[in-house]
């Protein structure tokens, strides 16, 4: 009889050790704060980083165009005031999900578009036109304008000079032949011919006067202009009751016109509006006057020596004053 084998048993293998994690000690690890991690960390970020889907990259987001009109840039403002502030409650009030975000661009666009547009509603009466000027100039029109202005600024200077000086002739090259005055129902308001004999005879009942000329506006519109010019007056009158000083401070608003028309016109006021701003009366007495009656008092007419000084004294003409070798001293003047 047979007897059978036992087929010998595979040896058993040999454990791996095992290893055992002991914890670090708190100092050690806080003096080692990147070696403990390294290995652990690098190969989760792999694994999240094959198994994260890709995404998309969002659409850009188109910004809303800049208002084209006041109606809509008031619209703009609205809903950039709701998204802030919310229809009933403030921002704090509301939750985050109802607050719509608003780009600060947008924003500040809207309101910039608002103020321009409120700004040129209320500045439109003011504000200065466009430099035009004659077609028939051969000049260029910022030279053309030049010209004009200046011209027209020395009309306003001949007309107080011609007043002060009471000379009827400049008064009258100031004006069109046709123009008209218009300085209120209750002091003149007529043609120009009857206005030059007026005021001659106002100014000779004065014994002195003098007007300034100062802030002048010119708005040029081709053969025709509009002025604004400035004045302050002051005027010596003797009354019965004594001698007074009556200062007038306003504006001259004139319209002015090129005849012939284009730049070998001339211009001249076809007609003139004065508006008064304020006036004050006040008492003197010429104390100076009688203290010093040899200084130089300027008289009405062509005897002031601003019609003479082609004759004043030059050094190359050999004519020496009179005066030179005087001695003054601080008692010349009486004050």
């Amino acid at each position: 009889m047979a007897v059978k084998k036992k087929k010998p048993k595979p040896a058993a293998r040999a454990a791996k050790p095992v290893k055992k994690t002991v914890p670090a000690s708190p100092q050690k690890a806080v003096g080692k704060p990147q070696a403990a991690g390294k290995q652990a960390a690098t190969k989760p970020v792999a694994a999240k980083v094959k198994s994260a889907p890709v995404k998309a990259s969002p659409a850009p987001v188109a910004r809303p165009s800049a208002p084209a009109s006041r109606e809509e840039a008031m619209r703009s403002a609205a809903k950039v005031a709701q998204a802030l502030a919310g229809k009933k409650a403030s921002i704090t009030e509301q939750p985050k999900k109802d607050l719509k975000p608003v780009d600060p661009k947008d924003a500040a666009r809207a309101i910039r578009q608002i103020k321009a547009s409120v700004f040129s509603t209320l500045a439109t009466s003011s504000a200065p036109s466009a430099v035009t000027s004659s077609t028939a100039s051969s000049l260029p029109p910022r030279v053309q304008a030049l010209l004009d202005r200046s011209e027209i600024e020395e009309l306003m200077i001949a007309y107080a000079r011609g007043i002060d000086r009471a000379e009827e002739n400049l008064v009258r090259s100031v004006f069109h032949p046709d123009a008209t005055v218009d300085f209120g129902p209750g002091i003149f308001q007529g043609a120009v011919i009857d206005f030059i004999t007026w005021a001659m005879d106002v100014r000779a009942g004065m014994k002195a006067a003098q007007h300034y000329i100062t802030n002048i506006r010119v708005d040029l519109r081709g053969d025709a202009a509009f002025a604004e010019s400035y004045f302050l007056a002051w005027h010596r009158l003797d009354k019965p009751t004594g001698k007074e000083d009556f200062f007038l401070g306003g504006r001259y608003l004139d319209r002015l016109e090129r005849r012939p028309a284009g730049a070998a016109g001339v211009w001249k006021i076809a007609h003139r509006k004065q508006v008064k701003d304020w006036t004050r009366t006040t008492p003197v007495a010429e104390l100076f006057y009688h203290l010093n009656p040899d200084a130089l008092w300027a008289p009405a007419g062509k005897q002031d020596p601003s019609y003479h000084m082609d004759a004043f004294p030059s050094g190359k003409s050999g004519r020496a004053p009179a005066y030179l070798g005087r001695r003054y001293d601080a008692k010349s003047m009486k004050v």
